[in-house]
């Protein structure tokens, strides 16, 4: 089987929340959420919400976009360690993924950890662009968006 991303399943959420990635963990606990609270938040309301599946079946990682306002959405991501043995056909997927999410909101914005190296390397690769800084919890976050052409 191929890597591939499919509409996220309620247990998609149970089986990803114990696996997240260091950095990742890190990330929504120091914005004041757990990993199952992040991941069932995109999931519930989310207007877009993916699951990446691996060539075994597993849930690698989560991304989507939950509506702020009706032209902007807040993007996000959270994946587990094995995300990184499928990098080329979760990255060759990214790109497309995004646009899609920029068609149905015209400003992605969010926020990232700036010692989440992974996740930057990301949104650079999908086309956002970092656009300031915040002090969350005393870390660095920056701010990133991605407007539609």
């Amino acid at each position: 089987m191929k890597p591939f991303h499919r509409a996220t399943q309620l247990h998609d959420v149970c089986e990803l929340a114990p696996n997240l990635r260091f950095e990742d963990k890190r990330e929504v606990n120091t914005l004041g959420k757990t990993s199952e609270q992040s991941l069932l938040s995109g999931y519930l309301f989310g207007r877009v919400c993916r699951s990446i599946i691996n060539n075994y079946g597993q849930v690698v990682g989560m991304y989507g976009v939950v509506p702020a306002d009706k032209k902007t959405g807040l993007v996000w991501m959270l994946g587990s360690d094995k995300l990184k043995k499928i990098k080329i056909p979760f990255l060759k997927e990214s790109r497309t993924e995004v646009e899609k999410m920029n068609t149905l909101f015209p400003h992605l914005w969010n926020i990232i950890d700036s010692r989440n190296e992974m996740h930057l390397k990301w949104i650079k690769w999908c086309g956002f662009k970092i656009i300031g800084e915040r002090m969350v919890n005393n870390v660095k976050f920056y701010e990133f968006c991605k407007v539609a052409d």
